[in-house]
């Protein structure tokens, strides 16, 4: 039988190019990858203390995620949970019917 390789977790090491961040409620190692020359994922970076110069916050257009505050102008024009332009031939509630069944639009009539 061959025996299987040690965990991260058993070793006490994350796995190599993954966030050094151990998650307690999940009881492993984050898993996310890291940038080159660094220890934790852009989620946990707050964790490092060699790290600290610069101060990450919560999205305010989603709270899922956090932003470094000195780029915030720049993630607020590209976040993903931005509120985007309606289309030209977008009519709000164009199919939900009357708002009332007495009442009929003079352009049906």
């Amino acid at each position: 039988m061959a025996a299987s390789a040690p965990t991260p977790h058993a070793t006490g090491f994350p796995a190599e190019g993954r966030c050094g961040y151990y998650v307690e409620k999940k009881k492993r190692f984050c898993r996310m990858v890291v940038a080159a020359g660094k220890r934790f994922c852009g989620e946990h970076a707050g964790a490092a203390e060699e790290e600290n110069a610069r101060k990450r916050i919560l999205c305010p257009l989603d709270p899922k995620h956090t932003v470094y505050e000195d780029q915030l102008a720049k993630h607020l024009k590209k976040c993903n949970s931005r509120e985007k332009p309606k289309p030209d031939f977008f009519i709000q509630d164009i199919n939900a019917g009357l708002k009332d069944e007495t009442e009929i639009p003079e352009q049906l009539v």
